[in-house]
């Protein structure tokens, strides 16, 4: 991902995470209030990885190393082009980018494909955090080679 790709990316982000704040009645999720400003700011820390089709972002994801964890979030697949395999291949491209060992990261708990996706993906559930009355947080962790 470069400074070029970040209004397409909070584009996809936030159609992609609407319909998370559906799911949880809450339109206020972080993902849908990041702005441009947050994102070019995070990728001084983070590295940006984008699906394309053509020359349309249509997934992306960010990826952050701390130590020897791979923090990975914010993974978004344009409603139009969920249930194609764009989620599982970015998620399998951020695995990749870095050696560590291992990967982390979280999803809602009403988010049952995300968990699908993980879970195929071989992450397993560490631990649940309530944040508040409808969200609960669900904490994943992989073990890389």
């Amino acid at each position: 991902m470069v400074v070029g790709d970040v209004d397409a990316v909070l584009a996809v982000q936030r159609a992609a995470f609407s319909i998370e704040a559906q799911l949880y009645d809450d339109p206020s999720l972080p993902p849908l209030r990041e702005s441009r400003e947050q994102l070019v700011n995070e990728l001084d820390s983070s590295l940006g990885l984008v699906a394309l089709d053509g020359v349309r972002v249509v997934g992306s994801v960010r990826v952050r190393v701390e130590g020897r964890s791979l923090h990975i979030a914010r993974l978004s697949v344009a409603p139009d082009q969920q249930g194609r395999g764009l989620g599982a291949l970015l998620l399998s491209r951020a695995e990749s980018v870095a050696e560590a060992e291992e990967a982390l990261l979280f999803t809602g708990h009403l988010s049952a494909s995300n968990l699908r996706l993980y879970a195929r993906a071989g992450y397993v559930e560490q631990r649940r955090v309530r944040v508040d009355e409808r969200v609960t947080l669900v904490y994943l962790r992989k073990q890389l080679a």
